[in-house]
């Protein structure tokens, strides 16, 4: 049985971020990709591409329909971005 949540300390060593920030870190929903295979979309956008400073900013984004994964309009802010994933930001 796993939880829903996940502290940085404990996150896979494949993900790009830093450990000793804080606390906690948003843990993707099962889906697709294992979780050591994956990043949510919070992640991707808020630190690893730095398009928005907060968490906040990212759910504006996907609320909007600004976003897609693979040309499908993603909403959920844990949804997982695997490696061969395609993401798609801006209105076409």
């Amino acid at each position: 049985m796993s939880s829903n949540h996940l502290k940085r300390l404990a996150m896979p060593r494949s993900w790009p971020l830093p450990r000793k920030t804080t606390v906690w870190v948003t843990r993707p929903t099962p889906g697709a990709h294992a979780l050591e295979l994956c990043m949510p979309v919070t992640l991707v956008i808020r630190d690893v591409l730095r398009l928005a400073k907060t968490a906040r900013e990212v759910r504006f984004i996907l609320h909007n329909e600004l976003a897609k994964i693979d040309g499908r309009i993603v909403k959920d802010t844990r949804r997982g971005v695997g490696l061969m994933d395609v993401l798609t930001l801006g209105e076409e």
